[in-house]
């Protein structure tokens, strides 16, 4: 049986994805002006590289998430296994906002320690913001990965079907 259920509805996993895009957003801005944006001078060329390596490695991982799904059992009630099902995914997206979301955190913390003003936040953010919301926004990429994974054994876990 699938593990790390979490009782979720397609509706709340969308409100759920656009809260935290919207959140973290809000959040970065915020930071950035408070550190006085862009009046710094610009970080050292390392900086620029290992935050974006950062972003990148962030989003592979994420990427990667769907293939953590045990296959469902195809002897279980067809209500169950939707059910269990959207529950997998809900996992795994928060697992995806967790990946996706350290480099924008360690580039908070970079703009706080060295004199960059806003300047790691604007480096990290919205690559990361786009990779986050490429990564957590339940689109049929993202629903189609992770039921080809809980429908390996034979069930049939209606996730694409949910989501529609």
């Amino acid at each position: 049986m699938a593990q790390n259920e979490y009782d979720a509805t397609p509706r709340e996993l969308r409100n759920f994805a656009l809260l935290q895009i919207v959140l973290t957003a809000g959040f970065l801005a915020v930071l950035f002006v408070m550190l006085g944006g862009t009046d710094a001078e610009r970080p050292h060329w390392a900086v620029w590289v290992g935050l974006l390596a950062a972003v990148a490695l962030g989003g592979i991982l994420a990427d990667r998430v769907w293939l953590s799904a045990e296959p469902l059992d195809p002897a279980a009630d067809a209500e169950e296994n939707r059910t269990a099902a959207v529950g997998v995914f809900a996992a795994q997206t928060v697992r995806k906002l967790l990946l996706c979301e350290a480099p924008m955190l360690i580039a908070v913390v970079v703009a706080f320690v060295t004199d960059s003003g806003g300047w790691p936040i604007a480096i990290a953010g919205l690559p990361g913001l786009i990779v986050m919301s490429f990564e957590i926004w339940p689109s049929l990429r993202n629903v189609s990965m992770t039921e080809t994974m809980l429908n390996a054994e034979g069930a049939e876990s209606d996730l694409i079907d949910s989501f529609v």
